[in-house]
């Protein structure tokens, strides 16, 4: 999820009207975001990540005024063919796909200008995976000279001088020494030559997805663009394009095609048609439990900026989010409205079951009750200091939040241990033994597409005047039994717990946690004066 924020007054000229505190308070949040901050120079809205084309101020714009009913579906059409771009068979195995566009008549404002830097900034942290996926690069147009070409070079062979700098570096150098290819350098770290764009002249345009060059800056002054958007997926960078160019559309500009060269293949971007889907009236009335007509469909779908006839959806250009009819449906649902639907009993035989990662929690959560243990219920989101420095543990790299709205709350925790120290931390005025577990996720940092996992964990941890590690080694003993899991314990070293009073617990061979003591300086951190023994462990 990410919050942008809009110049109120240019927001509201968008919609085409003035906008009442109401509105955003009480419409905005049926569209599906949530409406921050609103004062009377500004606002911020939560924008989920489904609809990436409400991160600009003329795609929101688009939706609500479409959605209250003032949209007239908007055409866009692309002109003739400027130039072309040769994408060389060198960036294949680096950064393969590229797309382009000019977009011509362009207003630049501040407003404008901060806006579509805005856009920019959320896309490449969101939708664009922090420009592994995808990257943008805008460019002044009146500093470029057609046909362009996009080739991959090694670092030291090609200089120019890059955005926000006065001196010229080769690709090592602005990785090394430019804010932002420190930033986002991690990109390339793999490979061994880069990508660029540069132009007939051999000037440099773009260093994607790090940094466009100082000759192509745009300034208020510009009047015609050139946009290029790289990555390794040819759906999201089209994609990304087709909201970019139709937030400029909205301004009033003129767009014109590149055409894309590849090895093997050609293709003209942006495409500017829509996307035809087929929607059955029977589907779509089966999920939702509904009796809706084909008139009532496309009304609800024109509040969603979607033209409905003949049993097909034409979804706009710069909508991402659909894919199948089941994301028509969704449209429907929230054009409709959440709030009116009414339960009805279901016409055939359900059987429910319970979801079997619940279920093993709760068959865990009978055990420990059990064994005269109290459940806790605690925030997935933590703090360094609570998470690492109060545990007298080092900081480790975890899942942060970019826009942290209070120090309480910056990254995910990775262990469960400190959610049960800050329990009894706060419960130091309740009557002692004190016997307390809790079962939930951990977010573990990984090489999936999200770069990060869930784990679900069991954390116990016996505060008293006598809790030692023979105390929470009989109730792990007990535990496995109950649960059915053969185990062993190794002797080990963590920072947390005392030295030679801890280990690892062990499963068919491989860690799975650990067990122990808790170190003096830690119950000092958390101004315990009664000794804790704790356990953690994987329990997927």
């Amino acid at each position: 999820m990410a919050v942008v924020t809009f110049d109120r007054k240019d927001f509201e000229s968008l919609v085409g009207k003035k906008l009442k505190d109401s509105d955003y308070t009480e419409t905005v949040p049926m569209i599906g975001v949530t409406t921050e901050e609103l004062s009377s120079d500004s606002v911020s809205f939560e924008v989920f990540p489904n609809r990436p084309d409400m991160l600009s101020v003329e795609g929101f714009a688009r939706a609500l005024k479409a959605f209250m009913g003032d949209g007239k579906g908007i055409k866009y059409s692309v002109g003739k063919i400027h130039g072309t771009m040769r994408v060389d068979k060198s960036v294949e195995n680096v950064r393969p796909y590229a797309v382009c566009a000019v977009v011509r008549n362009v207003k630049l404002t501040d407003s404008v200008l901060k806006s579509l830097m805005q856009f920019q900034e959320k896309v490449h942290e969101t939708f664009g995976r922090r420009r592994e996926r995808v990257a943008i690069g805008v460019h002044d147009m009146s500093k470029i000279e057609f046909p362009l070409k996009y080739a991959a070079y090694e670092p030291s062979k090609i200089s120019f001088v890059p955005l926000d700098s006065k001196e010229k570096m080769n690709l090592s150098q602005i990785l090394q020494k430019h804010g932002k290819g420190k930033e986002y350098g991690w990109v390339l770290e793999n490979y061994k030559t880069y990508p660029v764009i540069t132009d007939a002249k051999n000037d440099v345009l773009s260093f994607p997805p790090i940094i466009n060059g100082e000759l192509t800056r745009v300034t208020e002054k510009s009047k015609d663009l050139f946009i290029d958007v790289t990555g390794t997926s040819k759906h999201y960078i089209m994609k990304t394009l087709n909201m970019l160019c139709a937030s400029l559309a909205d301004r009033g500009a003129k767009l014109e095609a590149v055409k894309i060269d590849y090895t093997k293949s050609s293709e003209t971007t942006p495409d500017a048609s829509d996307q035809k889907i087929k929607v059955s009236l029977d589907y779509l009335n089966g999920l939702l439990d509904t009796d809706l007509k084909e008139d009532e469909v496309k009304m609800m779908l024109a509040k969603m900026g979607v033209l409905f006839a003949n049993n097909v959806a034409s979804v706009p250009f710069y909508r991402t989010d659909v894919m199948h009819q089941i994301d028509i449906v969704e449209d429907v649902a929230i054009a409709f409205g959440y709030q009116n639907f009414e339960p009805r009993i279901p016409k055939i035989p359900t059987m429910a079951q319970r979801n079997r990662t619940q279920e093993k929690s709760c068959v865990i959560k009978e055990i420990m009750v059990g064994l005269g243990m109290e459940e806790t219920v605690s925030f997935v989101l933590t703090n360094d200091s609570k998470q690492f420095n109060m545990m007298a543990a080092p900081v480790e790299e975890c899942a942060t939040i970019l826009n942290p709205k209070t120090e309480d709350y910056t990254a995910c925790r990775k262990s469960l241990i400190p959610s049960l120290m800050n329990v009894l931390g706060d419960n130091k005025h309740n009557e002692y033994p004190q016997r307390i577990f809790e079962i939930g996720d951990c977010v573990e940092l990984d090489k999936s597409e999200t770069g990060a996992s869930n784990v679900r964990k069991l954390a116990v941890a016996l505060c008293h005047a006598d809790a030692d590690i023979n105390e929470i080694k009989s109730v792990l003993e007990t535990f496995m039994h109950s649960y059915g899991l053969g185990y062993r314990l190794k002797n080990s070293a963590h920072p947390s717990l005392m030295s030679g009073r801890c280990g690892e617990i062990i499963v068919d061979g491989r860690k799975v946690g650990i067990i122990g003591e808790i170190n003096p300086a830690v119950l000092k951190n958390w101004g315990l004066d009664n000794p804790v023994a704790v356990l953690e462990m994987v329990v997927e």
